[in-house]
């Protein structure tokens, strides 16, 4: 191959690289028919790659072998306040590439997604952004090949199950639905899944700024019927929960009909092991059905092995995956 590199030109290249991310999804259906069939469809794909150039400081490039293209990637800068919710886990300062971001021909990935990288990172390191992320389909070897060859390492799993029963049995404890009078549990609860985040291996910081913020998301999805908080009870105790709302932290890609997200999952420490998260779960995959949802969607840190381990064991399949890598800030002053 004679691969070359060019900026991507939206009027030239919107039609390939729909092109391109329609038959990738093609491809990752076959591995896992669970995925949308509706983005097989390049005019499917078009608003998404749209979306992704459209993002904050967005910078996009091809690839092209022959004068050919056989791939592109767009990256984006993602900046996060200290008072956001999501301040806790994610660097402050990102550049990113999205799920919908990026296509390359079957067959070349791994040459293809390092010359793109290579081409986008020299551009977004030039302008400080050190931490670089990347989200790939579960299922594509070739390019998590390509990006570990580059520094990258696992961070995130986005996994799905269907709202089936769980099949095994849980402890006997009290698990109902939680109102407005349960804030000041829920945000206990949504506590200890932060505190749980910032304890090894994971060490995502605790940045405090960002409780106003999260128990204001939480009044927000008590007071919305279409979500629903599940607890378990000791007694007056709160011991876990599940939280669910509509999968918007999900790509199109991967969030087949009738999905709902499970948001929060979390029991207390000293209440593991003894079968609570599959009593939750098991009610809260029940609320599922009764609802008409047939899938649950949910995130998970790779690094959380407690939290992994369960989610795995209970039937969630990572359908994407965040990759991660940290570049050594000293790059930007060095060799001057």
């Amino acid at each position: 191959m004679a691969l070359q590199i060019a900026p991507f030109d939206r009027a030239r290249h919107l039609d390939t690289a729909a092109m391109l991310l329609a038959d990738r999804q093609r491809r990752d259906r076959e591995r896992d028919a669970r995925l949308p069939g509706a983005f097989e469809v390049p005019a499917a794909c078009r608003p998404l790659v749209e979306q992704a150039l459209d993002g904050h400081g967005a910078h996009a490039v091809i690839c092209s072998d022959g004068g050919r293209v056989i791939g592109f990637a767009v990256m984006s800068a993602q900046v996060i306040p200290q008072t956001h919710f999501l301040a806790s886990f994610f660097p402050p300062r990102q550049a990113s590439m999205g799920l919908s971001a990026h296509a390359v021909e079957a067959g070349a990935e791994y040459d293809v997604y390092r010359e793109l990288y290579a081409a986008l990172a020299d551009r977004f390191v030039s302008l400080g952004f050190f931490d670089h992320s990347v989200n790939i389909p579960a299922s594509d070897a070739a390019a998590r090949e390509a990006f570990v060859s580059l520094g990258f390492g696992l961070s995130m799993a986005a996994a799905i199950r269907d709202v089936a029963p769980t099949g095994r049995g849980g402890a006997s404890v009290d698990v109902h639905q939680a109102a407005a009078e349960d804030a000041e549990a829920i945000f206990a609860l949504s506590e200890e899944l932060t505190l749980h985040h910032a304890r090894s291996p994971i060490f995502n910081p605790y940045i405090r700024e960002s409780d106003a913020e999260s128990h204001n998301l939480q009044r927000g999805l008590l007071g919305d019927t279409a979500n629903a908080h599940w607890v378990a009870y000791d007694g007056a105790r709160a011991i876990g929960m599940n939280t669910f709302m509509p999968p918007g932290f999900l790509s199109p890609l991967t969030v087949p009909d009738k999905t709902v997200y499970l948001f929060q999952g979390i029991v207390m420490p000293d209440a593991r092991e003894g079968g609570v998260g599959t009593a939750i779960l098991s009610r809260s995959m029940a609320w599922a059905r009764e609802q008409g949802f047939e899938h649950c969607a949910l995130h998970f840190a790779t690094a959380n092995i407690p939290g992994a381990r369960f989610w795995l064991s209970s039937g969630f399949v990572p359908v994407e995956h965040g990759m991660r890598r940290r570049i050594d800030d000293r790059i930007a002053w060095a060799n001057k």
